[in-house]
């Protein structure tokens, strides 16, 4: 296995045995293959759990306003979230965060978020609406939101998009979000934002704010 002392690590990751959600109450039910880089989805979201499949009930759920600030005191670089599904209630549990410019840039794979803004039973009342909830959630955190095409270097994608990559499209509102979430999403394909950095802006410092447009392209 590769130690954390291959990338100088060591000591700098914390790994917090909870689901990430909207607040701190309550309890999720998790399912997930072994082996598979150790991602879990909610039941709920994932309900044809078949072979090689374990179910785990129980696990306590927690929100990034109520743990960040205990783990890592001062802003968060990068929201970097794989939680299949669940996109939309962790960034509701980060409102706080995002709310005092707490966060400096998020990425999300568009087919995991797919993943959630397709749940019949989401808590919210129709895909648009949580479109809108997601892009405001962003866009009060005083965040660019743009579409990042990445390179196909695992040849995942091979010729079923014609779309060039790598290529950053700049989002201006809700209903071009939405029409992304309708569309076919490609593995490589994220939902990445950056906030926008004025005078003594609490991410004024932030490597990733800095390097925002060598990763994705200066569009936005």
């Amino acid at each position: 296995s590769i130690r954390a002392s291959a990338n100088k690590w060591d000591g700098r990751v914390v790994v917090v045995r909870k689901a990430l959600s909207s607040s701190v109450d309550g309890s999720a039910k998790l399912v997930y293959y072994p082996g598979r880089n150790g991602q879990a989805t909610l039941a709920r979201i994932h309900d044809h759990c078949g072979e090689g499949c374990v179910e785990r009930a129980g696990v306590p759920r927690v929100s990034l306003d109520a743990s960040w600030p205990a783990l890592r005191p001062g802003v968060m670089d990068i929201m970097k979230l794989s939680v299949n599904g669940e996109e939309l209630n962790t960034i509701r549990g980060a409102r706080a965060l995002l709310s005092r410019r707490q966060v400096c840039v998020v990425m999300m794979h568009v087919r995991k978020i797919q993943q959630g803004w397709r749940d019949p039973q989401g808590g919210t009342p129709g895909q648009e609406k949580y479109t809108a909830e997601l892009w405001q959630l962003l866009r009060g955190g005083d965040m660019d939101v743009a579409l990042h095409l990445d390179s196909d270097l695992t040849g995942q994608i091979g010729d079923e998009d014609p779309r060039p990559r790598p290529k950053t499209v700049a989002l201006n509102t809700a209903e071009e979000l939405n029409a992304i979430f309708e569309a076919p999403a490609f593995a490589h394909d994220y939902v990445v934002a950056r906030q926008k950095v004025r005078g003594n802006s609490p991410c004024s410092g932030s490597v990733a704010v800095k390097n925002y447009d060598l990763l994705f392209g200066s569009t936005v």
